[in-house]
């Protein structure tokens, strides 16, 4: 309830939800979770509705023309306008029977074009170089981080620059990483939430505090980011 609150007051544009956020954490069947799909996503489209907002549903599990895919789905106000699902399944995810998307999302929601990554999508360039030429406002990236118990604060700074940043400039996007913390089939997470800008992080979940749950609020400028891609376009 207190999160609920505190969302409420906020009244925020968009909200993210993490990777596999429609899922049981405990049973790791495909088939099982897929036939679970639709009753999470009715409980987060009913969440857009009442928080008047655009939710981008973390993702779950969908069973499409016989396959199964890793999908996040947008909701806006109780209707769902639009899908993503992962391009680059993990080994594991692969061996579950999850197959590979084959088409970007890039939506407008209210003047603001969005597009969509899902966690092991954003360690391949081909992502960011196909995003790059769509021109998203913000890319949202729905993840499960796993713990790395002996990874250092300069580790994660460094992976942080490599991949969010960098990308963030490839695509003169801004991105908005939404992670879970606990146990996912088996397997402890970190909370390796953030949110990056070509000119760097704006803001990030501290490293101490990776095990809590957090919700992150920030305010984007949308014009200024739109300055910046065409500023970048007149010098290239």
């Amino acid at each position: 309830m207190e999160d609920n609150l505190f969302i409420f007051r906020q009244k925020p544009d968009l909200i993210v939800l993490p990777e596999y956020y429609n899922v049981d954490p405990l049973i790791r069947s495909t088939a099982y979770n897929a036939g679970q799909t639709g009753e999470y996503l009715k409980s987060c489209c009913d969440l857009s509705l009442i928080f008047d907002t655009t939710l981008i549903a973390g993702t779950g599990i969908e069973l499409n023309e016989g396959k199964f895919y890793n999908t996040s789905f947008i909701f806006r106000q109780g209707e769902m306008i639009g899908h993503y699902r992962k391009q680059h399944p993990t080994e594991n995810e692969r061996n579950n029977n999850i197959s590979a998307g084959d088409e970007y999302l890039f939506i407008d929601v209210d003047g603001t074009w969005l597009s969509v990554l899902i966690c092991a999508d954003v360690l391949y360039a081909d992502s960011f170089d196909e995003l790059s030429k769509l021109k998203p406002d913000i890319i949202f990236v729905p993840t499960t981080s796993p713990l790395r118990p002996y990874e250092t604060v300069r580790d994660k700074f460094e992976r942080d620059q490599k991949i969010f940043v960098d990308g963030a400039q490839k695509t003169g996007s801004y991105i908005v990483k939404c992670c879970a913390i606990g146990n996912l089939w088996g397997g402890s997470l970190q909370g390796r939430s953030l949110v990056a800008a070509p000119w760097g992080i704006l803001t990030r979940i501290a490293p101490d505090e990776e095990d809590k749950k957090r919700i992150i609020s920030v305010v984007l400028d949308i014009a200024e980011i739109r300055e910046f891609r065409s500023k970048r376009s007149l010098v290239n």
